[in-house]
């Protein structure tokens, strides 16, 4: 969700025109501490955007914390731009869906300006993620909000809920074999998990909500199509519904869960070798955390 200043403020080629499952590259929960196809948590990364105070562990308290959750999502996210680029010039299965082929050079550099060569865009350095919310954002079935989008120096809050959103990546302080991991990382269906046959909410991790605030910051980005923003021009743009097949393509490349529903599918395509079919209305888009569609 973008607030307005005004209103405060890698793998194998696609072959023959389909997504070809690369070999060994299933990520499987098990292995979720073990860099595979995923960078380790750890990297010499530049671009990390800096949290808030309000995100410090209470003494004595066990991680995963929430700052242990924020700190994996932003690794997360970048994990999905490093997936986007492995497949975006030979996708012609998964892309159609969310954008024009006309519009792809622009959608990879994008993408491309986030990842930074996997390091993160450096300006995320810029970028403060909190939980203090002076817009009262984090009101209804809204994850988080960005808010001074157009400026140097955004801000991002992190709903309460945003929380319940999983993991991707190693995250601190919950081994992927303890017996309660599926609370806390995203799977696949062969692997314990909710990722199954459908494009769905459960794409999306707190990683990916990260990926959509991103999306939102005009410096960083610098789309050439214009802003990236939400529902545009008063058109539906959240949740997986709304962003497969019937956004118009001419407001999707401006649109930000476009964005992130697309690396989601491309990331979850290859970690759970799998051809996702169209959300289904109703089902695929009703998450119970927001008690309907979710607003990021």
């Amino acid at each position: 969700m973008h607030v307005s200043q005004i209103s405060l403020l890698t793998l194998s080629a696609c072959i023959a025109g389909s997504l070809a499952f690369p070999g060994n590259s299933r990520d499987s929960l098990s292995r979720r501490g073990i860099p595979s196809v995923n960078k380790p948590k750890v990297l010499s990364r530049r671009g990390v955007p800096n949290t808030g105070t309000d995100l410090d562990p209470p003494d004595g308290s066990s991680p995963p914390q929430n700052i242990d959750k924020v700190e994996t999502a932003f690794n997360d996210a970048i994990e999905l731009t490093s997936y986007v680029l492995t497949l975006i010039d030979s996708d012609t299965d998964i892309y159609p869906h969310y954008f024009a082929d006309g519009d792809k050079a622009e959608i990879k550099r994008i993408f491309q300006v986030i990842n930074n060569g996997d390091k993160g865009a450096d300006f995320l350095n810029n970028v403060f993620v909190t939980t203090s919310d002076p817009s009262g954002c984090c009101t209804g079935a809204t994850l988080a909000c960005t808010q001074d989008a157009e400026l140097d120096n955004p801000q991002i809050t992190l709903c309460s809920q945003a929380f319940q959103k999983k993991a991707v990546t190693a995250l601190d302080g919950k081994g992927p074999n303890d017996a309660d991991s599926l609370d806390f990382y995203a799977a696949c269906k062969a692997d314990g998990g909710e990722i199954d046959q459908n494009v769905s909410y459960v794409f999306n991790t707190l990683g990916m909500t990260l990926l959509h605030e991103y999306m939102h910051m005009d410096k960083m980005v610098q789309a050439s199509f214009g802003s990236i923003v939400d529902d545009p021009n008063g058109n539906p743009g959240y949740g997986p519904v709304n962003v497969y097949d019937n956004l118009a393509k001419d407001q999707a490349r401006i649109n930000a869960d476009s964005y992130a529903y697309y690396a989601s599918e491309v990331l979850w395509h290859i970690l759970c070798q799998t051809t996702f079919q169209a959300p289904r209305p109703g089902t695929d888009d009703q998450d119970p955390t927001c008690g309907g569609v979710c607003q990021p």
